[in-house]
């Protein structure tokens, strides 16, 4: 069953990869430079961006959502005996699937630790290979992270050279990517915003910090461009929002739509407007320049992280006199402190992916111990689960990991010839989106057997996924001191499962809201920002061990103040776990309580896996 809002499966899987071809091919793109930096991102910055779109896919058929390459030049290697031509950049959800889908006689996989730090990783191999030139996409590059590629070359006394996008893609046989969606607003029940409010409160935040009213602010981030026009498009495959830049100028919001999205309709509710009015311009940079230019303008505003390397450089060009603020979060922070309004359709739209997720892992367990089943064929059926329950589109490609795949933290090629089998476990991982244009992710395992069937788990997997549901849970089990920072929160979720003498190599918890990954809030070992009041973010810690099985517990919580010193982590999943792995003797009395009235809350909603024993 197809989703409203689905897209044909990537053609470029099916695109002949000749790896010498194409060797030959980016040393002609980039015959003066010693390196090319071959990013996973789009001139959006977008974190899911299609194969065909995608050049470091191109280069590496590495399809994780996340990682970046370099690719040595011919007469860069002759220099460097044993430099093999590629070397790709995972972080711990990928290192198994990176060494699967990559040849390792082209690619050699740098596995970096828990953290999503790649683009330090390339910085480093730069240097440690001294080398003095470099190729780098600046449309697909953040100019946070261009700034710190230029520092790294000034430091190697090296020169960065832009490239574009489009002749990469064309040297790799890729496609591109383009989309006619129409942009359409969204109900202000749903969100508690509209056009008008938002950007009134840009305007005074921006005034507020000039004393003035000649301001700019531009941003190329899709979820951006979708939070502050308070609409959504669907432009991409897992992601609700648009492929637009946006640029606010007194009462004018310019919607830059380039050559990707340039057919796709805006058709913004009216009523949503007030004072301000919405400028379309569709793939003509002299019509945004003059546009642009009919203003006075003492300030720009924008995040470094989210405009790319070539936006700011045109502004300044059209306001060469204007101050620039690089460092503006207002919109970040806005968008991750959710709205009462917001809050009831996140609810909602959990409790649906809840049912859909129940459903399927109870057809799973149970369906796979009479017969085969594939992971295609469970990824299929919860797809048409979620459609049931009213999803218009998948927020990334479900992970339906069977026996050994179970322990591949992000794997998304479900096979049909790969089966849960008796005695194994299974990892089901999976979000969506719905009317009201805010997604879900929740993941669960679950184990192909049980009581009654007369194939029980084996030890080292009753302790695996105990080990991680006690971390899990630890959160909703009382307030949380809200001065904590999110690699406060991290390390404390993490410890239960280090406990168990275990660890795993990603974050415990990320933001979830237009995108499944949203800045704003993050658990992480590194994480800097603080719990913010209201905003919607994952706890997930998991335990993987390669060749046999994983298991990942994934909940997602808002955060609601109790006081002004604490936070309230208000679970909104409700699926069941698989008490057929649940070691009782394990949990604490509190621990025990908790799950008792989870499991109860689930029976009422008809979302149980098995039954508890509490």
């Amino acid at each position: 069953m197809n989703l409203k809002y689905d897209f044909a499966p990537s053609a470029a899987s099916t695109v002949a990869w000749g790896p010498v071809d194409i060797l030959e091919r980016l040393d002609a793109v980039v015959s003066s430079a010693d390196a090319l930096v071959l990013t996973s991102k789009d001139p959006f910055l977008s974190e899911y961006v299609p194969r065909e779109n995608n050049p470091r896919f191109g280069a590496t058929r590495f399809s994780g959502s996340v990682g970046d390459a370099i690719y040595f030049t011919k007469q860069f290697r002759k220099t460097r005996p044993g430099l093999k031509p590629l070397m790709l950049f995972v972080d711990g959800r990928y290192h198994l699937q990176a060494d699967q889908e990559t040849d390792s006689g082209l690619v050699e996989v740098v596995k970096l630790d828990v953290e999503p730090n790649i683009e330090s990783g390339v910085r480093k191999a730069l240097v440690s290979h001294s080398v003095r030139k470099v190729a780098l996409d600046f449309e697909r590059t953040s100019l946070a992270a261009l700034n710190r590629f230029r520092e790294t070359l000034n430091d190697l006394c090296g020169e960065l050279v832009p490239v574009e996008g489009a002749t990469i893609l064309r040297a790799l046989g890729l496609s591109g990517w383009s989309t006619d969606r129409p942009v359409f607003s969204l109900q202000e029940g749903w969100t508690g915003r509209t056009l008008a409010r938002n950007l009134r409160a840009l305007t005074l935040a921006m005034n507020e910090r000039t004393g003035d009213t000649d301001s700019l602010h531009l941003t190329v981030a899709t979820d951006d461009a979708a939070f502050l026009l308070n609409a959504r498009g669907y432009h991409l495959p897992h992601l609700s929002s648009i492929l637009a830049y946006t640029f606010l100028c007194k009462n004018e919001f310019i919607v830059y739509l380039p050559e990707c999205s340039r057919n796709a309709p805006v058709e913004i509710d009216p009523s949503q407007l007030g004072e301000f009015r919405v400028t379309v311009i569709r793939d003509s940079i002299p019509e945004l320049r003059k546009e642009l230019g009919k203003y006075k303008v003492k300030t720009i505003f924008f995040h470094a992280a989210t405009v790319n390397g070539l936006l700011p450089t045109l502004a300044a060009e059209v306001f060469p006199e204007a101050r620039v603020i690089s460092d503006f979060s207002w919109v970040l922070k806005t968008r991750a402190r959710k709205t009462p309004e917001e809050m009831v359709s996140i609810r909602s739209s959990f409790l649906k992916s809840s049912r859909a997720i129940a459903r399927t892992l109870r057809f799973g367990k149970k369906e796979s111990q009479g017969r085969d089943v594939s992971e295609l064929e469970l990824a299929q059926f919860l797809k048409n689960a979620y459609a049931e329950e009213g999803a218009v589109a998948l927020s990334f490609g479900t992970i339906s990991g069977a026996g050994a795949n179970s322990a591949i933290v992000h794997y998304n090629t479900p096979s049909d010839q790969h089966f849960f089998e008796k005695g194994k476990l299974a990892l089901l991982d999976s979000g969506a989106y719905y009317q009201s244009g805010f997604c879900t992710d929740c993941t669960r395992g679950f184990f192909v057997g049980g009581s009654d069937s007369g194939v029980k788990p084996e030890s080292w997997q009753i302790e695996i996924y105990t080990a991680t549901l006690k971390s899990a849970i630890q959160p909703f089990l009382a307030s949380v001191d809200a001065s904590l920072s999110g690699k406060d929160v991290d390390a404390w979720i993490r410890a239960k499962v280090k406990e168990a003498g275990y660890d795993y190599l990603h974050g415990t918890g990320h933001g979830i809201g237009i995108h499944v990954h949203e800045e704003g809030i993050r658990l992480s070992t590194l994480s800097t920002y603080p719990q913010s009041e209201y905003a919607c973010v994952s706890v997930e810690p998991g335990i993987y061990l390669k060749g046999k099985g994983g298991v990942r517990v994934e909940n997602v919580a808002l955060l609601i103040p109790e006081g002004t010193t604490r936070y309230r982590y208000e679970n909104v999943v409700f699926v069941g776990y698989d008490w057929d792995l649940i070691d009782v003797s394990r949990l604490t009395e509190v621990e025990k309580e908790y799950l008792k009235d989870y499991e109860l809350r689930c029976r009422e909603l008809g979302t149980s896996l098995t039954q508890c024993p509490l």
